[in-house]
């Protein structure tokens, strides 16, 4: 998935649920965040490679692309195919309550499990969705690298290649949304009316069949109540600031995810 996402929706739903301002910033800023931690400096950890030739290193696939964008499953025939919601992804999320910078990367990769349903970090043809003569070798069978940004856009209907189904993104994308919302609710919130989840709802799929992603983004910011919200100005005012308190978190969120994935064939 992208920003408007990771970032925004994020922080609207923060706000609907009656978090800070600094509380929704911090973790939309993490979730967010965790798609530009592209290279790994004195810290010695990346959340993100941009480099998709990269996305072939092992290294890259165990450290970056498994535990923060492609969570493993409950296929037992495929193990590293992530899968809709799944428990390793819910695991992350409950082992973040106490820390909304851990929380904003868990979720991150809890709303990734949506999108990226049906594929997989670790290279295997699983994720091969053309013919070898379509495509420059130079995009490795590592995730959905095949088809470049296709999954990750809010309001685009695709064909899978692979089985020949049809995937509307809108639909991938509410129900992401009602998963990041239920734990919002289940850590700040429990004793929240059912009905607030349906009034949102309506609200949001209005906002998914936006065209434009900028107009996208306006609406959400709208929805959140915070029409000044950006996240260039956040990122300007927490990177420098908070930096050193999201790289712990994804320490954290990494040495949680290896050890759940240990079992799990190389």
């Amino acid at each position: 998935m992208q920003k408007d996402v990771h970032f925004y929706l994020t922080y609207a739903l923060c706000k609907r649920r009656g978090l800070s301002k600094e509380e929704s910033e911090k973790i939309a800023w993490s979730n967010q965040y965790t798609d530009d931690l592209t290279e790994a400096d004195l810290y010695g950890i990346q959340t993100q490679s941009a480099v998709v030739g990269n996305w072939a290193d092992r290294q890259i696939q165990l450290s970056v692309l498994i535990p923060f964008h492609f969570i493993p499953g409950s296929d037992q025939n495929h193990p590293w195919m992530t899968t809709r919601n799944n428990k390793n992804a819910r695991r992350l999320v409950n082992s973040a309550s106490n820390n909304l910078f851990q929380l904003g990367i868990a979720l991150h990769g809890l709303q990734d499990t949506f999108s990226h349903e049906k594929f997989s970090g670790w290279k295997e043809d699983i994720n091969s969705c053309f013919p070898w003569y379509y495509v420059k070798s130079a995009l490795p069978n590592v995730g959905h690298a095949e088809m470049r940004v296709i999954p990750d856009v809010v309001n685009y209907v695709w064909t899978d290649p692979r089985d020949g189904k049809t995937i509307d993104n809108k639909k991938r994308t509410m129900m992401a949304a009602k998963a990041t919302y239920d734990y919002l609710v289940r850590f700040f919130d429990p004793g929240h009316s059912p009905d607030d989840w349906a009034n949102l709802k309506k609200e949001l799929k209005q906002i998914f069949k936006i065209e434009s992603y900028d107009q996208r983004v306006d609406n959400l910011c709208s929805f959140s109540g915070d029409n000044e919200v950006d996240y260039a100005e956040v990122n300007n005012r927490y990177e420098p600031n908070h930096k050193d308190d999201f790289i712990q978190a994804a320490r954290t969120h990494l040495s949680i995810a290896i050890k759940l994935f240990s079992d799990l064939p190389l």
